[in-house]
């Protein structure tokens, strides 16, 4: 992790409130994996944003993100040239193939980011991607043929059916598994809210299929010392350690780790 005034590149507005922002931050780059995050200072705002990293392009990487508060809102009205406070790559759990033969990919909203990065940095590799991305109607569905040209099956989901499929996606994802059965091999990523991530979990259990959640929480330092980020743990490494932080043993987490009574009724 370093500490890294960056150059921004390029701000696109997408629509929709949502932003893609490029900047430029060769440490950050070369090191960046799928699930990283960063850590992002927003002017006067007191806390860092936390924003995965969505693509890493030479020595520039991108973020994908809503404005919906000061912090992103700051953030969305940056312009080329300007530099950002950034604080990265953080986060040790991150996304594993593990040898898996066909992985399942569902993301909801912003969402997408670190699912996008998995897809573009493990482009060449063996395993068969399917990828549900779910969003409220087809204005908020972004990305849409570089998402088809990495995956090999690639669903749209509208809660309006304005594009794709209608409904929500985790709907989606256990109608196609009532066509197609889980297979050996299977493996299940997923980011999005929290409510279609307590659905997703449901079902990658229920089936026996191993699933990574990379999850989401506020911050105030991202690397492990304020413990702002606890999350309840299923099975504590520890005698009497009942928590872990997002922040160093995620963001990217087995979804048997979690405590899925506790987070998802404090949420």
């Amino acid at each position: 992790m370093q500490q890294i005034t960056a150059s921004i590149a390029s701000v696109r507005e997408l629509g929709s409130a949502y932003f893609f922002i490029e900047a430029c931050c060769p440490h950050i780059a070369k090191h960046a994996r799928p699930g990283h995050f960063i850590n992002v200072r927003c002017g006067s705002v007191l806390l860092r944003r936390p924003l995965a990293i969505f693509s890493v392009d030479g020595s520039s990487i991108g973020i994908f993100f809503k404005a919906q508060g000061k912090g992103t809102s700051w953030l969305a009205q940056r312009r080329a040239g300007e530099e950002i406070d950034i604080l990265g790559p953080l986060g040790k759990g991150l996304f594993d193939e593990n040898n898996a033969k066909r992985v399942i990919l569902v993301a909801g909203g912003v969402g997408l980011a670190p699912l996008y990065f998995y897809l573009k940095y493990n482009f060449h590799s063996g395993a068969k991607k399917i990828l549900f991305y779910g969003a409220r109607n087809a204005n908020t569905i972004f990305f849409q043929n570089e998402l088809i040209d990495m995956t090999d099956e690639c669903f749209f989901v509208t809660e309006d059916g304005s594009l794709g499929e209608k409904g929500l996606v985790n709907e989606e994802l256990r109608r196609y598994f009532l066509t197609y059965s889980p297979q050996d091999g299977d493996l299940i990523m997923t980011c999005g809210p929290n409510a279609m991530i307590k659905e997703i979990i449901s079902f990658a259990e229920s089936e026996n299929i191993p699933c990574q959640v990379s999850l989401e929480s506020y911050m105030g330092c991202g690397c492990g010392v304020c413990l702002s980020c606890v999350i309840p743990a299923e099975n504590p490494e520890q005698a009497g350690e009942s928590y872990f932080r997002l922040c160093t043993e995620g963001p990217v987490v087995d979804s048997k780790k979690i405590d899925k009574q506790k987070f998802f009724n404090m949420v």
